[in-house]
């Protein structure tokens, strides 16, 4: 499972950033990256979905003062800090649920501690100007030592210096080398597929000093 994951558009808001601001943070709104992985099976009626914010990452965008349209985003997050927001688990079943995603049979966090997504390009859909921008940002998502190409439809919204961002990507963690959870017989477990969305903020940075970012109880 990812985080995450990862997963995400911000090319095009780099593109069209003011020349002055090539380093740019990139910061949580709102909900910020949230992971979700949906129930399955004969007796999912008995199971829970499971709603994980990432909340360690840092971000960074590059913009290139003589070329914006060679725009860069990178994120790194930390594999052992997905946090279970589902609001039906008990205390203790969150507990559990938060320590098997970071163990060896999910994220292996002990062996893989980050996960990186970077972006290589962005195909930009048709626009008269006076909305969003939206498109998909393909990008390469690293995830227990494993790489695979993964895409992000988003939308971005300019306020003065800065961007907001939303948007999902999805991948299966069997790309990853990952078994999706299965229980009793196979008659309870999660799907193998896994969407992650964003709500984040794009604001000029700190050349050398990327924003860190944490969620509630988990500080940078």
């Amino acid at each position: 499972m990812n985080a995450y994951t990862v997963m995400l558009g911000f090319v095009v808001a780099m593109s069209s950033a003011p020349s002055a601001a090539a380093e740019m943070d990139v910061v949580p709104t709102g909900d910020g990256i949230r992971v979700h992985v949906a129930k399955v099976g004969l007796f999912s009626a008995f199971a829970h979905d499971h709603d994980f914010e990432v909340t360690r990452w840092t971000g960074r965008a590059n913009v290139p003062a003589d070329d914006p349209g060679r725009a860069s985003v990178e994120l790194v997050f930390d594999a052992d800090s997905l946090r279970d927001r589902e609001k039906a688990l008990s205390s203790s079943d969150r507990s559990k649920v938060e320590a098997q995603s970071a163990s060896a049979d999910i994220l292996d966090a002990a062996h893989h501690p980050t996960i990186t997504f970077r972006s290589e390009s962005t195909s930009l859909d048709a626009s008269d100007g006076s909305g969003p921008e939206r498109g998909t940002m393909h990008g390469t998502l690293t995830l227990r030592g494993q790489s695979r190409p993964v895409d992000a439809t988003f939308e971005a919204v300019r306020d003065g210096d800065l961007w907001h961002v939303r948007g999902r990507a999805r991948f299966l963690q069997s790309e990853f080398g990952i078994k999706p959870f299965r229980g009793f017989g196979g008659t309870v477990g999660v799907k193998d597929e896994v969407e992650v969305s964003f709500a984040l903020t794009v604001q000029p940075g700190t050349p050398g000093d990327p924003a860190s970012t944490g969620g509630p109880g988990d500080p940078p």
